[in-house]
This record gives C-alpha cells, structure tokens and sequence, in this order.
C-alpha cells in the first residue's frame, strides 16, 4: 500500500496519550479494533514513551493525539525507535474539534 493510499484510508494505529495514560487503537485480525491501555505507573518519561511505541509495534501508519507536549515527545520517541518519520500522519483540522470530547470521555473511562 502506497503512503498516499493509507493517508486516504486513515491511520492504522491510534494514538491518544497524556503524562499518566496511552490508548493505542489499531485494527484487530478479526476486522474490529483493539485496544491497548498503558499506564505510566512509576516509570521514567522515556520508560513510558517506549513502552507505548511498543504497543504500537509495526504499523503502518500512526496518528497521535493528546495535549501537544507529550504528543511531540511520543512522536519523537516513536521515530527515535522505529526510524520510520514518514508513518506519522497528522490527524485532520476537523477532528481536532472533537479531540475535547474525546479526552472527557477517555478520563471518565480511565476514572
């Protein structure tokens, strides 16, 4: 699949993250979705990020999203471990409209 093709299609994985949590959505084989929760517990910043990108593994494409400080930094993270800049697609405009939504509804889950 060319890079143009999934941008069209939409991320593979995604992100969302903040200091103490990370979601990772991703397609599952059977067609639905999985999901990957990672709490940050006691482990360093770095710890953290990198147990993320794990989580991540090899997809294709990747979107993040969350509050632009850890965001930028699990982006550098993810390019630091997999040496692949170009799987990072941005998210589009409108849907960062709805990223204050989604954020209420992941703490009241997380809660």
């Amino acid at each position: 699949m060319t890079q143009d093709r999934a941008t069209r299609q939409g991320p593979e994985a995604i992100v969302w993250i903040d200091g103490r949590h990370a979601i990772v959505a991703s397609a599952a084989a059977d067609g639905g979705v999985a999901t990957r929760w990672v709490d940050r517990g006691a482990e360093s910043e770095t710890e953290f990020l990198a147990h993320v990108v794990h989580q991540i593994g090899d997809r294709p494409t990747v979107s993040i999203v969350g509050p632009s400080g850890v965001r930028l930094a699990l982006e550098r993270e993810f390019v630091a471990i997999s040496h692949r800049p170009e799987r990072l697609i941005g998210i589009p405009m409108a849907a960062h409209k709805a990223e204050a939504q989604i954020l209420e509804r992941m703490r009241r889950l997380a809660a």
